[in-house]
């Protein structure tokens, strides 16, 4: 099948993932400093280039919407945590100019992150604009950017930033997750139980994949609904145990100093 898939260069997205190389090994010479914080960073950005790049992208862009929607939940829920937790003191100190952090204090709102992200993921699934974004690689690639970072700011509530944006108590995080994991499900219904096409960009995709496209459609909608849900849901977990862990050494340390 990859044989009708040509192969060519994602130059935008090359350079992209240099940028993030040279910004995270040349914002500082301590390597004590780095090596704390690289698996996460690298991780990040291995996945964010492995689904932007070919052949995940080409696929999703040219022949199932499907695949685009597994790159897209990467871009939202996956890159975009592991690039927080990766990003070492010395490359926030870079970017913490005032007006950074004065935007970031406004937009990392609780409500105001839910609703920029939940605007743009609602809004990109529009049959226009998914239309125009697998014909036109620039407006693709700048929707992809624009997701992107609504992604980061959807997380820095949950992870913080620095010691003037603290993430959220762990009772709110999960329910800001919470909130999080129901409004995919708008797109995920109108993609899920369709009965006729929505993109037409699609129409005549048939010939590489044996996938009609209601079938290409409906995988798409479980796709945003059910791995998305997932995905967060697992994030509530791990925020969850770690909530009660704490809760559980703080009793423990209150009994032992109690008892002496």
């Amino acid at each position: 099948m990859l044989q009708n898939l040509p192969w060519h260069p994602h130059y935008d997205v090359w350079a992209l993932i240099f940028t993030l190389i040279i910004f995270f090994e040349f914002s500082t010479k301590n390597e004590i400093v780095k090596k704390k914080k690289r698996r996460l960073w690298y991780s990040g950005i291995f996945i964010l280039w492995i689904f932007t790049d070919y052949p995940i992208h080409d696929i999703g862009e040219k022949y199932l919407f499907s695949v685009h929607s597994v790159e897209h939940l990467v871009l939202a829920l996956v890159a975009p945590p592991l690039l927080l937790l990766g990003m070492h003191r010395e490359m926030k100190k870079l970017i913490s100019v005032k007006p950074f952090i004065n935007l970031l204090k406004i937009t990392s709102k609780p409500i105001i992150a839910f609703f920029l992200f939940n605007v743009v993921m609602v809004g990109m699934h529009w049959s226009s604009v998914v239309n125009l974004m697998v014909t036109n690689t620039l407006f693709h690639f700048l929707i992809h950017s624009v997701m992107l970072l609504v992604s980061l700011n959807m997380w820095v509530p949950v992870i913080g930033f620095n010691e003037e944006i603290m993430p959220l108590n762990s009772a709110a995080r999960i329910a800001y997750l919470f909130l999080q994991s129901l409004l995919p499900t708008i797109p995920a219904s109108f993609l899920a139980f369709g009965t006729e096409p929505l993109y037409s960009a699609y129409l005549n995709t048939n010939s590489i994949f044996n996938i009609s496209v209601i079938n290409d459609q409906t995988l798409a909608g479980l796709i945003l609904k059910l791995g998305g849900g997932i995905i967060l849901w697992i994030s509530i977990l791990v925020i969850w145990m770690r909530w009660y862990q704490d809760e559980k050494t703080f009793d423990d340390v209150v009994r032992n100093n109690s008892s002496d």
